[in-house]
């Protein structure tokens, strides 16, 4: 009725513009105006009632779906340019008419004007201009709502959809579809980290989270909350109310978690079961309650070591979380001060189910396990186990083998720092198919003991399987390390090795000049600090193209000292 009521108004405007011509018809129009005839009055209200609203313009593509669940918008305004368009309005089809005719004679006396043709034609390609313009007013929601799907893909949610929501009408439509908000990370975006917000700040992001969370997170699966060091219990409690399908929560570097924000979530959200307390500052009392009351379905732990983390593992050895997939504690670099206590056996019998073990630069010493307790039968489920420290570190043969005694599924294995373990050891491991392994040392080694043989034990045991290899800082010998690599030149299949890191070896020309015609498939070889090789062939190679000039940089600088006795 809006547009119809503005339609007629601008249509009265038009006609009160319009010249009244000569006297005698002015006043023709005042008398039959002020005549009041009844006839008159009959065919101003037909004339009102035969009013129609104009048509909507159709769209210039067509949506064509694919057999890959893809939709393509196919542009079709080129085709309507050769001709003008069926809507154009008769007035301005008859301007563009006589406006031809006219340049049609002015040409035939001399002039210099266009022909009739591109006149028409300058008329198509702006009206076809101006339909390519507004393409996006007139798109399908569904459409939009899948290109904005790929762009919160690579650029997240926020603030992506809050700034093409300011578009237009149909993007905020779009925009506010909750699939979009499925994944939310929210950082420290209205003021600098460290600053103290103003009153009125601290009101407007409240306001925002909570209108965000009531209107736009109903299908919420995955939240992250970043730098936030207030008003967090207030966040959470918000996504309890309002996320009944959150999946995982992602806490990092947030202070004022409490209790009960923690066990409101527990309670209200029935789907989570991956939480991430990594570099935040939570009571290990929140972290407890909350194992308790959601433990059962609880499959993914991020945690940062601190003093209390022995409560923790404590609960988590009691048998709370008997679905744990993935366990993962951490500590800053430089920072761990205390050992880690911890029973490996309680752990394993509580946690059966445990496929990835991650303890990351944590001084773990292995603690007795108590006399009641059962013998484990280790991780039978383990695929991955990190126990990378950039410190001293106590783990041994025997730790490991009592780690790893039935994991016969481990496909990644990351030891470095470790100097105590042995080539020895390794090769007695259960596992048959391992695809990474990093065994190198970043720290000073002079003082350490570390074995020049074996080597050759890992490479033989694993070449068929081995995609990653960390050697830096190992003293193994130029021969130990040359039958080591030669196993990858061994069997019909050709080697799946991808990732080698020889820093600070005693690898020579010729091993590397093999295992590089060996591997195929090598893309990162690292050569730094290599002692026996030539002066400016230590460094990293990236790329497959980059390490082929590695070899031929090679073969030729063997071919040098060659030629030279050849000379001599």
């Amino acid at each position: 009725m809006e547009e119809s009521r503005a339609a007629e108004n601008l249509g009265e405007a038009g006609a009160s513009s319009e010249p009244s011509g000569t006297g005698q018809n002015a006043s023709k129009k005042r008398s039959t105006k002020a005549s009041g005839r009844p006839g008159d009055a009959s065919k101003a209200s037909r004339k009102k009632k035969a009013f129609k609203a104009p048509r909507r313009v159709a769209p210039d593509y067509f949506v064509h779906e694919t057999d890959n669940d893809m939709l393509l918008i196919v542009s079709n305004i080129g085709d309507g340019q050769d001709r003008p368009s069926r809507k154009v309005a008769k007035r301005k089809l008859q301007r563009m008419r006589r406006t031809a005719v006219a340049g049609e004679r002015k040409r035939e006396k001399g002039g210099a004007l266009a022909a009739k043709e591109p006149v028409l034609g300058g008329q198509a390609e702006e009206s076809g201009a101006a339909a390519g313009a507004s393409w996006g007013e007139h798109l399908p929601v569904e459409i939009l709502v899948q290109i904005f799907q790929s762009l919160v893909a690579s650029e997240g949610a926020v603030p992506l959809l809050c700034r093409v929501a300011c578009v237009c009408r149909l993007w905020y439509g779009a925009a506010s579809n909750p699939v979009l908000w499925q994944k939310v990370s929210i950082g420290f975006c209205w003021v600098e980290p460290g600053t103290k917000q103003p009153p009125q700040t601290e009101k407007r992001i409240l306001g925002t989270m909570e209108w965000l969370a009531l209107n736009r997170f109903s299908l919420l699966r995955d939240f992250a909350l970043c730098h936030w060091k207030s008003h967090v219990p207030v966040v959470l409690q918000a996504l309890a109310e309002s996320c009944p399908l959150l999946v995982s929560l992602k806490l990092t570097h947030c202070s004022g978690v409490t209790t009960k924000s923690l066990s409101a979530l527990a309670e209200c959200c029935p789907r989570l079961e991956s939480l991430n307390l990594q570099n935040s500052q939570v009571d290990s009392s929140a972290v407890v309650s909350f194992l308790e009351a959601a433990g059962s379905r609880i499959r993914q732990l991020w945690l940062t070591y601190s003093s209390q983390m022995n409560a923790i593992i404590a609960t988590l050895s009691s048998g709370c979380c008997l679905g744990l997939q993935l366990l993962e504690v951490n500590t800053e670099i430089g920072q761990s001060s205390q050992h880690l206590q911890l029973s490996i056996e309680p752990l394993q019998t509580a946690c059966r189910q445990l496929q990835v073990l991650r303890l990351l630069n944590v001084v773990w010493s292995p603690k007795p396990s108590p006399r009641f307790v059962p013998t484990s039968l280790g991780f039978p489920q383990l695929e991955e186990l990190c126990l990378a420290s950039t410190s001293y570190s106590f783990i041994s043969d025997g730790v490991l083998q009592k780690i790893l005694q039935a994991s016969t599924r481990l496909r990644v294995l990351d030891l470095r720092g470790c100097f105590r373990v042995t080539p020895k050891g390794l090769q007695e491991l259960p596992c048959p198919d391992l695809e990474q392994l990093y065994l190198g040392l970043y720290c000073s080694n002079n003082h350490l003991l570390l074995p020049s043989e074996g080597s050759h034990l890992l490479t033989w045991k694993w070449h068929h399987s081995l995609q990653e290899l960390d050697l830096a800082g190992q003293r193994f010998s130029e021969h130990d390390l040359e039958c080591a690599m030669a196993a990858f030149g061994q069997g019909s299949s050709r080697a799946a090795l991808r990732s080698l890191n020889l820093t600070g070896t005693k690898v020579t020309v010729s091993t590397v000049s093999a295992l590089i015609i060996s591997c195929p498939a090598l893309s990162y070889l690292n050569l730094s600090s290599c002692r026996y090789l030539p002066r400016g062939m230590k460094r990293v190679y990236r790329g497959q193209d980059d390490i082929h000039q590695c070899l031929s940089k090679l073969l030729a600088s063997a071919d040098e000292p060659a030629a030279a006795e050849d000379t001599s």
